[in-house]
């Protein structure tokens, strides 16, 4: 697939590309592909096809090229053509020829069937070959598969017939009429196919029809198209899509004389299948009426040179009036008059192909008309906006299909407008209905409708930029300015964005009306409106600055997008309010409270959230932005009041979450000391009942919220109180109170509430702790609230967090790195571990900032424990997830970068081996992407040379080995071997080697023989090691015979009290392996008995056919193995009883000791 952002400026890899291609269509295609050749041939087509994909979007960079890469394919496949017609017992390549007409069809696909068919051969001789060749029986074109080849050839036939010659020229002399009756019946034998061949039939036969020899079948195929119509079946319908496709083509091409008299018979039949349900409902049966019935009305109306060019404009600037047509009011036929009725219908058709050809079809018939006539069709449009407005008291009233009809005239005033057909006089009216359409957004269950009609009204605003001039426009610059930039700006759809974006640009490049144009619109440019973020909160209070937008945009935040059905525009429009209230505070801010006070009596919980979350902002905006301390309480205040508008059991109904956690971050927002000592005689008397809704509400956001109104009123006043009855009540509460209390402490402001810290730190610590009671969200709060709690005392009151409990907080940080909780979500204790990483880095960059303040610094973050700290962040950037590498690595290197602390001895904080990681993870490196496997691993496995490093780093290693996820355990596997090959067997100084990792390894076997989710992935390692043959090398050293032996027995070892088939499996795998060793198989042949003779048939039966394949493949020291072969292969070990498994297995062993 192509990648959205790549731009290409050239097609740079033309000479690759064609040297592909050449050597492709350089393959026989009467000789089927042998052995690797197949393989060869599909990957360089693959290799064609993905360079035309990424092209894709810019398909016209390859037309210089063209010529030659099309040519050569067509030359080929009418080289295919020629032979098979001389000779059509000749046998073809399937595979080959499949190879090239697919690449042909991939051509077309790419540049389109009109550019492509222009390298098509056209001369004399091809209409023989071309047409012979897809008639042929039993030839490979008549394969159901080869569609896209039929397709190819019937649009090369309909090319041939574009030739200046009678095609009675190639008839014999005794059956004239002979080549054309051949063109048509091959044209009507595809014409009901559901693919493309349908299209090139259609292309096919209006060729024909269209050539003064062969004219005259139009009126026989009318007469035959008219009876499949009148059947009305449902097989009918692709049949009549293609009849359609013909007369559609016919009339855009044919001359005028030579279709005169079947025009009125075409119409005729389209127009009857209006009655006929079995065709109305289909889509593209609708789409090709609306065409024909335009093309139709375009035909019959005299032609206009200049039609669309009412008025043009020079390069410089000038305006010139061309002459219009004569064309009198008396000479416009009468069947225009139904044409117009039927356009006018199809604008308010359900599906959006059929209203847009309408659209074009009636401006295109609208520019042939007198201006009275064009006006009129301006007018009936504009009406199509009042008929569903009508009993609609408001824009959200209206009807759901009311955005057909307001589609649909959308497009129409846009086509209208690009050929220049609306008048000054209509241009209010125009104007008013924009305006409206720029803001359609009807709610419609979970979402909206309405977005095509945004957009095609901003289609409309650029097309008039482009032809009205600036007098007409100049009345409604100001109006239309303020509208697209807000719609610019604020409209949830990013297209819409851009759109609006593209038309403002148009006005002000061509009219230069919009105030300020020049600098608005380099702040709501194409990318600054792409983000939506950063058109709400960048975008918006720069152009918020020029006054001519300010309130605009203000009462547009106020009116439309705080009332948006979707809660992320609600939640961005409150911040982006914010943003603006902050250009002019007093008048703004007042503004936006005078209308916000409205939505919160609404009986709409989302005009409830939305003006819950405006007057949060309202309130930070106040903090922000007014010094006075007094005068900022006072205006809090004011602000804080409004809540007591909203009913507490609108906020505590379960299914308010969002007006719940709206209003405790109003009451984060805005609360002051003076309403929290008013107590039950604040303007808000249920304000601490609302808090404790969110404390105890299940939903995140809501406790999230609680939290913040807990740590605004901790930070005002003493409410240890308040804090001591949710740490006791967490204690009998369930998991979903402890998390929000959880989160409540790593929120909480200790400066009033000194007593209540070292409770805090209790409860937390006990949080983490794995029970029956608690859940890993809310370990997961607990973990998150440690370093917030940290942060929030530390260095102010360090008698608050002596040495001794920060220890313990890092420690239990620490611990958090080995959570690998699992349960039918997956590795959720991942989170666990995720929030570890980061909380220990930001307490590692506190203590590291402040240590020059501190006394005992090193009390706090002893060196021993702080190497603890990185050798973990380290464990876990080389895991198995992906997500937890990504963030481990940022970890990392910020513990990398950050400076030794300000103490004597510093030197002991830095991370052992510190050159060494820089070099590794930052130098010589375009990028530091810890989620790539194929980067990080072979970098990282280098740093188990460094002993402080080795268990942590190994840990992880071995964990990542054995997932189960290909594009982790494939490069760490690799990156281990490659590292492997590297080392000594042995050595006599500290250096790593081949018998230490081993050492490691079995270490670790033997430290945890009852967890199979230690011993597995270690025993997987040594399998691919031995496959690998990095283990090789050991069993000629006598310190690695000896560790070979120490693998044996823990691989051996009561292996029939094991229960776990993958375990056995891999145990199996290890034996057989060793067994390969002389040294081994000679003192331990015996030890297949323990898998060949188990109990359990399953690994009897695995391990025989496993012991087979290695027979086979490898040395074990037996000259013939067929008795050994014979005897795995033909036992039924899945069948037999244990005792006969021994049995066999003796005998396999027997025959294995017999040449040992």
């Amino acid at each position: 697939m192509a990648d959205e952002d790549q731009f290409f400026t050239t097609f740079g890899r033309y000479d690759e590309f064609s040297g592909i291609q050449a050597k492709l269509l350089s393959k026989d295609l009467w000789v089927d592909p042998v052995g690797e050749e197949y393989e060869e041939e599909r990957v360089m087509l693959t290799k064609l096809i993905r360079t035309l994909d990424e092209y894709q979007e810019q398909a016209y960079l390859l037309d210089p090229y063209l010529e030659q890469l099309v040519e050569p394919v067509v030359e080929r496949l009418k080289y295919h053509a020629r032979t098979l017609v001389a000779d059509p017992s000749r046998k073809v390549s399937q595979t080959r020829f499949h190879f090239l007409t697919a690449l042909l069809y991939h051509y077309i696909k790419f540049r389109g069937s009109k550019t492509i068919a222009r390298y098509f051969p056209h001369e004399v001789d091809d209409l023989a070959v071309a047409l012979s060749y897809i008639r042929l029986p039993n030839a490979e074109i008549r394969s159901g598969s080869q569609w896209d080849l039929r397709y190819i050839v019937l649009l090369w036939l309909a090319l041939i017939c574009k030739i200046p010659f009678n095609l009675s020229q190639f008839d014999e002399p005794d059956s004239l009429g002979q080549t054309a009756d051949a063109l048509e019946a091959l044209g009507r034998e595809y014409l009901d196919r559901a693919g493309l061949e349908r299209e090139g039939a259609a292309l096919l036969l209006s060729r024909l029809y269209v050539r003064k020899d062969t004219g005259s079948r139009l009126s026989a195929f009318i007469s035959w198209a008219s009876e499949h119509v009148a059947n009305q079946g449902e097989s009918e319908v692709l049949r009549v899509i293609g009849i359609l496709q013909v007369f559609s083509e016919v009339l855009q091409s044919a001359p005028l004389d030579l279709i005169k008299d079947e025009i009125p018979k075409i119409l005729a039949l389209v127009t009857s299948m209006d009655k006929m349900k079995s065709f109305s409902g289909n889509t593209l049966i609708r789409k090709f009426k609306t065409k024909i019935i335009s093309r139709v009305g375009l035909r019959i109306l005299p032609p206009n040179p200049n039609a669309g060019r009412r008025r043009v404009k020079t390069l410089t600037g000038d305006e010139l009036e061309l002459q219009m047509s004569n064309l009198q009011e008396s000479e416009v036929p009468e069947e225009i008059e139904v044409i117009l009725e039927a356009l006018l219908q199809g604008l308010e058709d359900k599906d959006t192909i059929v209203r847009y050809s309408t659209a074009k079809g009636l401006a295109r018939i609208a520019e042939h008309l007198p201006t009275d006539f064009s006006s009129q069709i301006v007018e009936s449009v504009l009406a199509l906006f009042s008929v569903h407005s009508m009993a609609a008291a408001a824009m959200y009233d209206l009807p759901a299909i009311a955005e057909h009809t307001w589609h649909g005239a959308c497009l129409a005033c846009a086509e209208l407008a690009r050929r220049n057909q609306v008048s000054d006089s209509n241009m209010p009216e125009l104007v008013e209905w924009l305006s409206k359409a720029l803001y359609f957004d009807i709610r419609k269950g979970a979402h909206s409708i309405g977005s095509n009609v945004r957009d095609a009204a901003a289609y409309v605003l650029w097309a008039l930029a482009r032809t009205q001039d600036s007098a007409t426009l100049k009345p409604h610059a100001t109006n239309l300015a303020n509208r697209l930039a807000s719609v610019a700006i604020y409209d949830r759809e990013i297209h819409i964005r851009r759109a609006a974006s593209a038309a403002y640009q148009e006005h002000v490049g061509r009219m230069n009306l919009f105030p300020h144009g020049i600098d608005v619109l380099a702040k709501t440019d194409f990318y600054s409106v792409s983000v939506r973020r950063n058109a709400f909160l960048v975008a918006a209070p720069e152009v918020a600055q020029h006054p001519e937008y300010r309130d605009f945009l203000l009462d547009h935040v106020l009116n439309v997008v705080l009332r948006h059905w979707d809660v992320s525009i609600r939640e961005l429009g409150s911040q982006s309010l914010k943003n603006l209230c902050l250009i002019d505070l007093d008048s703004m801010a007042t503004k936006a409270l005078q209308t916000v006070i409205p939505l919160l009596e609404s009986i709409d919980t989302a005009d409830v959230h939305g003006g819950l979350l405006a007057l949060s902002e309202l309130g930070l905006a106040y903090q922000e932005g007014v010094a006075d301390p007094v005068a900022r309480s006072q205006r809090l205040r004011n602000v804080f009041r409004n809540l007591s508008r909203v009913s507490y059991d609108i906020v505590k109904a379960p299914r308010n979450h969002l007006v719940t956690a709206a209003a405790c971050r109003l009451i984060a927002a805005t609360l002051t000391i003076e309403e929290i000592e008013a107590g039950n005689a604040s303007s808000v008397p249920d304000w601490r009942k609302i808090v404790d809704v969110g404390i105890k509400h299940r939903v995140d956001e809501v406790q999230d919220e609680a939290a913040a109104a807990m740590g605004t009123w901790s930070r005002l006043a003493d409410c240890s109180f308040e804090i001591e009855r949710l740490l006791g009540e967490s204690k009998s509460g369930g998991p979903i109170l402890q998390k929000s209390v959880a989160k409540i402490v790593g929120a909480l402001d200790f400066e009033k509430n000194k007593s209540m810290f070292s409770k805090s730190v209790s409860f937390l610590l006990d949080g983490i702790k794995p029970s029956q009671r608690g859940t890993i969200e809310a370990r997961r709060a607990s973990y998150v609230s440690i370093p917030l709690a940290i942060s929030n005392v530390f260095p102010r009151f360090l008698d608050l967090i002596p040495s001794s409990t920060m220890n313990q907080l890092i420690n239990a940080m620490v611990n958090g790195l080995d959570d690998y909780s699992i349960d039918e979500r997956g590795d959720i204790g991942s989170w666990v571990r995720l929030v570890s990483i980061q909380g220990l880095t930001t307490l590692v960059q506190l203590l590291f900032d402040h240590a020059g303040e501190l006394p005992d610094f090193e009390e706090r973050l002893p060196p021993s424990l702080y190497v603890s700290i990185v050798g973990g962040i380290l464990k876990q950037g080389v895991e198995r997830l992906d997500n937890v590498r990504q963030e481990a690595g940022k970890c990392f290197l910020k513990l990398l970068e950050l400076k030794p602390p300000g103490v004597n001895g510093n030197e002991r904080w830095e991370p052992p081996a510190k050159g060494i990681l820089r070099k590794l993870f930052q130098e010589d490196s375009e990028h530091h992407d810890w989620a790539d496997g194929a980067w990080l691993f072979p970098r990282a496995v280098k740093l188990l040379a460094v002993p402080t490093y080795r268990k942590d780093l190994l840990t992880g290693i071995l964990l990542s080995i054995g997932s189960k996820t290909d594009s982790t355990q494939r490069p760490v596997s690799k990156a281990l071997i490659e590292y492997m090959e590297t080392l000594p067997v042995s050595s006599e100084t500290d250096e790593y080697t081949v018998v230490a990792f081993v050492d490691d390894l079995l270490h670790r076997v033997t430290s945890n023989l009852t967890s199979n989710a230690i011993v597995i992935p270690l025993f997987h390692t040594f399998n691919f090691l031995f496959e690998a043959g990095v283990l090789e090398r050991l069993a000629d050293d006598d310190a690695g015979y000896e560790r070979l032996e120490k693998l044996r027995v823990c691989a051996t070892k009561n292996v029939a009290r094991w229960k776990n088939i993958e375990r056995i499996n891999e145990a199996m795998k290890i034996v057989v392996a060793l067994l390969a060793f002389e040294r081994v198989r000679r003192s331990n042949i015996d030890s297949i008995h323990c898998f060949l003779a188990h109990p359990f048939p399953k690994i009897r039966y695995g391990t025989a056919e496993y012991l087979y394949l290695q027979v086979e493949s490898a040395d074990y020291g037996v000259d013939d193995t067929s008795d050994i072969e014979s005897i795995l292969l033909e036992t039924t070990w899945a069948t037999i009883t244990e005792g006969e498994a021994k049995e066999a297995s003796d005998r396999v062993v027997e025959l294995f000791s017999a040449d040992s």
